[in-house]
């Protein structure tokens, strides 16, 4: 589904120029989402007092009202030597998980609110250099297609910028992949010519996911949006669990927390509570056609959005109102930000007032 673009240089990853944007469809598989999602719960049940997450969040009440607040950064608390059982995300204790040091940091993070309206382009680079329309305060673009100059211009419009790129999956385009061991890249992402799963428990793949969140903060994202963490649930190739995605995401989280970063849980339902307090929101796609959205509930609950990408039949372009209204229906997901777009995830976009927005890309 990518074209190859491979690198053997480290000073590729850093050069905007080269960076290539991401030209088709970012949509996932959710072929074994539904079983997987009542069987990776009843495993994180006997595996959560084992897996050294130690990671919390304490709220504010200070900051933008609109769309977003801040919160104290407790996930960058001193870190300690030795990762100690914990169940669920213990406030105030950190892990060294990875090789990973985060240094002590009182910066407050973007927190953004349940019911923040968003939009998401990721299979070409924003064209900022005029207001863009819609005119939201939260957009998820491509994190390598996209240049510190756009991202500026971006928050020159109030806009916070959350930034993607794969945590769990090796794809041939990225200017980083000729760094990846042999022995860390998996199976193949079935229909996803190009793209192999990552074994994410190496310390080599945590690495190069620490310069990826590097990068976006030396951009300037405000957040990152790391795709592909519920490998778990499928065969990649390495034995992989909901425990260790949990570990993994910790150690993800820390990380962008050490560069006062957000960052959001993609998908992986079955480990959603247990990650509520790890990230500051979630990203969710087709989980009305999937009868899914409750389990993201406790999103909502802990006063942190989840935003919802619905794939109906004609988008992008003409949307029937039978579609429209099957897509944007109540099913556990009150609360919810959502978009209906197209599985290219250009710059079209509609919402479930009807309302369309074609958001500038560049040529």
């Amino acid at each position: 589904m990518h074209e190859a673009y491979k690198t053997s240089s480290m000073t590729e990853l850093y050069d905007d120029e080269k960076a290539p944007i991401r030209r088709v469809p970012w949509y996932r598989r959710h072929k074994y989402r539904t079983l997987s999602a009542v069987a990776g719960t009843i495993v994180i049940l006997g595996i959560s007092l084992g897996v050294g997450l130690g990671v919390g969040l304490t709220g504010s009440e200070e900051g933008p009202p609109a769309s977003s607040t801040m919160i104290t950064n407790k996930r960058s608390d001193p870190p300690v030597t030795t990762a100690s059982p914990a169940s669920g995300c213990q406030s105030g204790s950190l892990s060294v998980l990875g090789g990973l040091t985060v240094q002590a940091n009182t910066t407050p993070i973007w927190q953004p609110l349940p019911g923040t309206p968003w939009q998401i382009v990721l299979n070409a680079p924003i064209d900022a250099s005029k207001p863009l329309l819609p005119a939201l305060s939260v957009y998820d673009i491509d994190m390598y297609g996209n240049t510190a100059l756009t991202i500026q211009q971006m928050h020159l419009q109030g806009i916070k910028v959350i930034c993607y790129f794969s945590a769990g999956s090796w794809e041939s385009y990225r200017p980083d992949a000729g760094m990846f061991p042999p022995q860390d890249i998996g199976n193949d992402l079935s229909g996803w010519p190009g793209e192999k799963w990552l074994n994410t428990d190496s310390k080599a793949v945590r690495d190069i996911m620490a310069n990826r969140i590097k990068l976006a903060a030396d951009k300037g994202c405000d957040a990152v949006d790391p795709d592909n963490m519920d490998g778990f649930e499928t065969d990649t190739g390495f034995p992989l669990n909901a425990g260790t995605a949990l570990n993994y995401l910790s150690f993800l989280s820390l990380t962008a927390a050490s560069h006062n970063m957000a960052i959001g849980l993609k998908n992986a339902g079955s480990i959603a509570k247990n990650a509520t307090c790890m990230v500051e929101f979630s990203i969710i796609e087709s989980c009305i056609t999937n009868n899914e959205c409750a389990i993201y509930n406790n999103f909502i609950a802990a006063g942190k959005p989840v935003f919802q990408i619905e794939y109906p039949a004609g988008a992008p372009g003409k949307v029937s109102a039978e579609n429209l209204a099957k897509s944007c229906k109540i099913n556990g997901n009150l609360g919810y930000s959502e978009v209906i777009k197209g599985k290219d995830l250009g710059g079209w976009v509609e919402y479930c007032d009807g309302t369309v927005f074609n958001t500038a890309v560049q040529s």
